[in-house]
Formats: structure tokens, sequence, C-alpha cells
């Protein structure tokens, strides 16, 4: 699965973004990346922002492992 990485100035330009009940938030991946989901290229709530968006690097999720498993 594919998702958007935001590398430091898109995160502090993007994070936390809010349009109405909407609000753009990223999470970390096992690397420690700023991620999104690809949906939000397509989310209406986010058509402002779009171009911004479509600027962020696709890249292979990798979740975080959690070792109390």
């Amino acid at each position: 699965m594919d998702v958007l990485k935001a590398n430091q100035a898109q995160y502090i330009a993007l994070n936390g973004y809010k349009n109405g009940n909407s609000e753009l938030l990223f999470v970390k991946d096992y690397y420690d990346n700023n991620i999104v989901g690809l949906g939000v290229l397509t989310d209406k709530h986010f058509l402002a922002i779009r171009l911004q968006l479509e600027e962020l690097e696709s890249i292979v999720f990798k979740p975080k492992e959690n070792p109390a498993i």
C-alpha cells in the first residue's frame, strides 16, 4: 500500500490543516516518516491544499512494529 510522505517543511505547512470537521494529521511510519493516506488527494475537504498534497512523495507503507506482541 502506498502513502504520501512529507518532508519537515511540508509537514509544518500541512499538518493540522482544518476544513470544517476535517483535519489533516500525519502519523509516523516504521522509518519515522510523516505519512498520510493517498485518499487525501481526492478528499473534497482538502481541495484547497491539493497542489501541495500532490507534491508529497509516494512511498510504500511500513507500519511501526509493536514490541509488546
